[in-house]
């Protein structure tokens, strides 16, 4: 035995140790000293919990020098309940949508799909879609003067609407037919009706109902990317939740982003609490419970369960002309697509433009360059194209706005990180 290779190779793999946890204590270092630097937002954080507004929230940015940032207050659930952090799991609802969105730009790069393919090329039973004589008054209808497309679905024009948008006939009717694409029986009625058990018979029902408007010319938020997923399912020839699992969510190292959960992860699910009757009482309706059964309605509105970590890979991704890390999940010009204003000429989504699945910041507005969307249950994310960097807040609440915790959010984010750039 060469007791002097033996030797040098033991201070080879001990120097190698060493230089290995030196680096990995420099990392915890930089990553300290990176949500050191958001005193405000980690202050809001800390407040909402405090006051037991919440039982906890979580944020996520990606600054312009590529670094990540981590913040968090407050534990899963009230009680005896594990830390929130990172990899915890929230709700994120409509959130789904820019996912949804992005799986349809990945087939336009790929030439199966363009924005402006007939929804009934891959939809047949689309084909003779009909619009409503006065939604006010009831289900009277006439022939659709316009053929509904891809771009449509994206940007909540087709003339489609959800059942809980309005008290309307048509609103009645997606009741009546159990058009109700989310995971849970969430904001029941008494006339509700079995919810429509898959995507082929979501579009089966939603054929029987008359449109709010002529496809392309009005905003009403919708069913849309719901539908735009059996678009992708037949365009692609894949089931939905696969294609998504495999040309975005593995490629982009989401790996806890799902559908559905098992049990372990059940147990990492935020509770989600509801404030409508002025009180606070778990939701058990969109329980872990609901989470974790067989799912045969993949929502493509709003069907995932993501965490802040996952979902600002994503928002990075975009912001990174389509790559994540070493991996290209697409061509820069498709994820610049996916954050354009692709609204129909001469709509707007409250003075915003719309791209695919969530709003764009037109010029001129405090938001330009800006392309993001919320959820239902208070989550919110976008990115910044102008300013380069991705933020995202995971809280879970009913109903939207009943806490105010996302608009103190952003404006402490924007504080900190005018801070951030100025010391850079």
């Amino acid at each position: 035995m060469d007791l002097n290779r033996l030797t040098a190779s033991r201070r080879s793999v001990l120097l190698g140790a060493g230089a290995l946890s030196i680096a990995g204590l420099a990392g915890v270092a930089r990553a300290r000293a990176r949500s050191a630097a958001f005193p405000e937002t980690q202050a809001v954080l800390d407040r909402y919990i405090a006051d037991e507004k919440l039982p906890g929230a979580s944020v996520g940015v990606r600054l312009p020098d590529g670094g990540d940032v981590f913040l968090g207050a407050g534990k899963l659930d009230y009680g005896d309940a594990p830390a929130v952090d990172r990899n915890s799991l929230f709700r994120v609802y409509s959130m789904t949508k820019p996912i949804t969105g992005t799986a349809a730009a990945l087939l336009i790069e790929d030439g199966r799909l363009t924005l402006d393919t007939p929804v009934a090329e891959f939809v047949p039973e689309f084909a003779h879609m009909t619009v409503a004589v006065d939604p006010a008054a009831g289900l009277d209808a006439r022939p659709a003067s316009t053929v509904m497309t891809v771009r449509h679905l994206l940007t909540h024009t087709s003339g489609l609407t959800y059942n809980f948008a309005g008290d309307g006939p048509i609103n009645a009717e997606y009741r009546r037919l159990g058009v109700f694409p989310f995971t849970g029986e969430i904001w029941p009625k008494p006339d509700d009706a079995p919810k429509v058990r898959d995507l082929d018979a979501l579009v089966a029902a939603l054929a029987r109902i008359p449109l709010l408007a002529d496809p392309g010319t009005a905003f009403n938020y919708s069913v849309g990317l719901d539908v735009l997923g059996l678009v992708i399912q037949r365009a692609s020839g894949m089931a939905f939740p696969d294609f998504v699992q495999g040309r975005l969510l593995d490629p982009v190292g989401m790996d806890d982003t799902m559908w559905r959960l098992t049990p372990g992860e059940a147990r990492n699910l935020m509770g989600l609490y509801d404030y409508s009757e002025g009180g606070r009482r778990l939701d058990s309706a969109a329980s872990p419970e609901a989470y974790s059964t067989p799912v045969t309605l993949y929502a493509g509105g709003a069907g995932l369960v993501s965490s802040t970590k996952d979902y600002l890979a994503f928002l990075t991704s975009l912001l990174n002309d389509g790559r994540a890390g070493r991996v290209t999940v697409m061509k820069p010009e498709t994820a610049s697509l996916i954050r354009s204003d692709i609204m129909p000429a001469g709509l707007s989504q409250e003075n915003h433009g719309f791209g695919f699945g969530g709003y764009v910041g037109r010029p001129g507005q405090p938001d330009f360059g800006e392309y993001g969307w919320d959820g239902a249950a208070g989550t919110k994310a976008w990115l910044d194209s102008e300013r380069r960097y991705a933020a995202v807040l995971m809280v879970q609440y009913f109903p939207w706005g009943a806490v105010n915790i996302s608009a103190d959010v952003k404006a402490a984010l924007g504080r900190d990180l005018a801070g951030v750039l100025a010391a850079a």
